[in-house]
């Protein structure tokens, strides 16, 4: 009890009664936490590793009772040995960068997201263990094992087509065959050259540094780099000079490959299609330097770097440092690069060409080793095809991160701590977030896949580089209301749905009416009146929440706006019953409707064409949010409520004099021009309701 809940222990203390021996009290311990880089997607790495750590002192018996941004209090029971955080912290860097640590964390992204569209180039990340090491090494290797993959494909079209071409008599197919085939042998010769001469000149390469380190020893000067290992160097020199030789010296499953490529064979098999594709293999000098950095992981016998705590017992001192952004200091967290320094790639930014304000162009800028670590354990790498998001606030994450968790599970969206990696799918050959915008995008996914009570009680916010992008609550809810109502796809027969994400962009504007009537006029019916109603009532209740001065005003507008469409409605509907449902003479008096709500005696008027009545009826199973805003307009107005019951359910009558009165007191809330904008919204929305009659023909 004391572990999990410290606090509960304290009151049963005490209020027991007798007072009995009782066994010595905890106390709690308050840390500090590291402060976190301003850059967002290394502010995620941080929070991610730092949640991390967290989980992993309560599974050691240190439960946390209460945290800040800058700050967590950690409870010490009395039986719980002192806490050791050096060593608590190494000994969770080691199970985090283990095979294991790292199949959960960074593997499920690298085999989901393409990180970069032509892919990434070698990047150089510090090795904190050799499992970890040997997880890098490995999936290098799977990157250079698809080259030797595309070379045999390649091999065996060449072979077909040769069997082809000798099979086919002289025509116009065998003049085009033999032509791809030259075509196919003089890529293959090109591509292994290419290769080849890349190999040459890097095996060059090292071979004058290491003639420079050994002048270097033999001065008494410490070389400045770690250098290859003999046996690397050898099948470097082997690929120079016998590509295929090459290519069984780097098999795992080969007798001639070393011992130190041979032990990957166990991880090769965890890296998909998708992992097996993000570096740039296609480009000669890329290929070396991806080759170059795998023969110089597997040389490591050490460890490279000590990444620091990021919680103290004491605060954090930060060194001064100097003023600009190329002040000698990290990019992401702005320490001092004393220890060492890399160039930011794609596994730690998704953007890390920058340009810097004293800079005269783009440049990679650098990162310290710790930053550069530390990126390895967050699966949050956002590519070209994906979308950051982040859920809750600081202080209260624990709902967030269980929220974060279950919304992933079953999906390909990736969650760490308490952000979401929202992944696209491909849509006429593209990422689907591409043709609706990022923005939109995760209003669709959260809307659509979101349990709605979250949508309610949680707060997002979408990343974009340096910003935080807020998804209003009303937005989100109204997203989920949409999408279930019209049971619409983002994706059908295999193109983009613009329209939803016409509808959603109204969603994000505060204008509801024309998002519904979008989707009204694109499908033509409602899948789920239901749902629409008890949407649209939510999303009222939502709008009151509103505390921005200048929208105050939004939910008294979106009522009277359905008010006045339930009134409206019933007329509407008893012309339409008249004339005759579903008929090209109903969809013409329905419009004509439509286009003359401006003043109560115009529509009245042509009514009157189709009716001899001076009353109409709106059922509340039409809909009961329209029905009550209805009825809540006509008690406004000062007229009487004729509600009656029958058979078929409970209805409102509607008289002519009470459209006039409605009409009145509407109109003096919304005078001038404020009145031809209201009167487009009742339009917008009065049509929605005819949804079969806007969709069949031109635009209402």
């Amino acid at each position: 009890m004391e572990r999990l809940d410290p606090h509960l222990v304290r009151y049963l203390r005490q209020t027991s009664d007798p007072p009995q021996a009782q066994a010595p009290k905890g106390k709690d311990c308050l840390l500090y936490v590291h402060p976190l880089p301003g850059e967002r997607q290394m502010r995620a790495a941080y929070e991610v590793v730092l949640e991390g750590f967290l989980e992993y002192l309560e599974t050691q018996g240190y439960p946390v009772v209460g945290r800040g941004e800058s700050w967590v209090r950690i409870y010490l029971s009395p039986g719980a040995p002192a806490l050791d955080l050096k060593a608590a912290w190494g000994e969770y860097l080691e199970k985090a960068f283990s095979l294991q640590g790292l199949s959960h964390g960074l593997l499920p992204l690298l085999n989901s997201v393409q990180l970069a569209k032509k892919g990434i180039s070698a990047p150089k990340v510090p090795i904190v263990t050799l499992e970890a090491r040997d997880f890098l090494a490995a999936w290098y290797l799977a990157n250079l094992l698809s080259v030797k993959e595309r070379l045999d494909w390649r091999t065996q079209e060449i072979a077909r087509l040769e069997k082809e071409v000798e099979g086919t008599a002289e025509s116009r197919e065998r003049v085009k065959k033999a032509r791809d085939l030259e075509k196919r042998k003089q890529d293959q010769e090109k591509e292994q050259s290419k290769y080849a001469g890349e190999l040459k000149k890097k095996l060059d390469e090292l071979e004058g540094k290491r003639k420079k380190a050994a002048k270097q020893q033999a001065q008494s000067a410490t070389p400045n780099e770690t250098l290859l290992a003999d046996w690397a160097l050898e099948g470097l020199k082997l690929g120079a000079d016998n590509f295929q030789e090459f290519w069984m010296w780097l098999n795992p499953a080969s007798p001639k490959a070393p011992p130190a490529i041979r032990r990957l064979a166990p991880y090769l098999p965890l890296f998909g299609l998708t992992s097996r594709q993000q570096l740039n293999t296609a480009v000669g000098n890329k290929f070396t330097k991806i080759l170059d950095e795998l023969l110089r992981l597997l040389s490591l016998e050490n460890p490279e770097v000590k990444v620091p705590p990021l919680l103290a017992e004491n605060p954090f001192a930060l060194d001064l440092r100097k003023a600009g952004d190329k002040a000698d200091v990290c990019y992401s967290c702005g320490r001092p690069l004393k220890d060492g320094q890399l160039k930011a790639s794609k596994l730690i930014f998704t953007a890390p060409s920058q340009r810097l304000q004293s800079g005269r162009g783009q440049e990679e800028p650098e990162v310290c080793l710790s930053c550069a670590a530390l990126a390895l354990l967050s699966p949050i790498k956002p590519g070209t095809g994906s979308v950051l998001v982040r859920v809750g606030t600081y202080e209260a994450p624990e709902a967030a991160k269980h929220f974060v968790r279950l919304f992933t599970t079953g999906t390909l969206h990736v969650a760490a701590g308490r952000y979401l990696q929202l992944n696209s799918p491909l849509v006429g050959g593209k990422p689907l977030v591409q043709t609706l915008g990022r923005l939109v995008y995760a209003l669709q996914v959260l809307g659509l896949e979101a349990n709605p009570k979250a949508l309610k009680r949680f707060t997002f916010f979408l990343v974009e580089g340096a910003q935080e992008i807020p998804l209003p609550k009303r937005a989100l809810w109204l997203s989920h209301v949409l999408q279930r109502a019209f049971a619409v796809r983002p994706d059908e027969g295999g193109e983009a749905n613009r329209d939803l994400g016409e509808a959603l962009r109204y969603a994000l504007a505060d204008l509801p009416w024309h998002g519904l009537y979008t989707l009204a006029r694109r499908y033509g019916r409602v899948a789920d009146r239901f749902a629409l109603e008890e949407g649209l009532k939510g999303y009222a209740t939502l709008l009151e929440e509103v505390n921005v001065k200048e929208n105050a005003h939004l939910a008294q507008r979106f009522r009277d706006v359905a008010g006045l469409t339930g009134l409206l409605s019933a007329w509407v509907g008893y012309v339409e019953s008249e004339v005759g449902s579903g008929t090209p003479a109903a969809k013409r008096a329905v419009v004509k409707l439509l286009d003359n709500l401006q003043a109560p005696g115009n529509f009245l008027y042509v009514a009157a064409y189709e009716l001899d009545s001076r009353e109409a009826r709106l059922y509340e199973a039409g809909g009961t949010f329209f029905y009550q805003e209805a009825k809540r307009l006509l008690e406004g107005a000062g007229g009487a409520i004729q509600e009656k019951e029958e058979n078929t359910g409970r209805y409102l009558l509607v008289s002519q004099d009470d459209l006039h009165r409605v009409y009145a007191q509407l109109a003096a809330r919304y005078p001038d021009k404020a009145w031809e904008g209201f009167i487009y919204e009742v339009r917008l929305s009065l049509a929605s309701r005819f949804p079969q009659y806007i969709r069949m023909g031109k635009e209402v």
